[in-house]
């Protein structure tokens, strides 16, 4: 993981999907979920950032954007 997300606000979709981010030590409403595509296209990363933004859905997350920019995909979500 880059950096403490308490701080910065981030989150990579792999530290969901592995369970490695503790939703309740997160204290703020929004987050964002990154994956950068080292291997390949963004495209490549999409479905990682959607099994994440899929598993904080069902703890109270709700996705509000979502964009691709250079190698990385984002996806924005506060929770509710």
């Amino acid at each position: 993981m880059a950096g403490d997300p308490t701080r910065t606000f981030t989150v990579a979709a792999r530290d969901v999907v592995d369970g490695a981010f503790d939703t309740g030590a997160y204290p703020h409403r929004h987050l964002a979920v990154i994956q950068v595509a080292k291997i390949g296209t963004p495209n490549s990363q999409i479905p990682l950032v959607m099994a994440a933004v899929e598993m904080l859905s069902q703890l109270g997350w709700e996705l509000v954007g979502f964009t691709m920019e250079n190698h990385t995909v984002v996806a924005v979500l506060h929770k509710i």
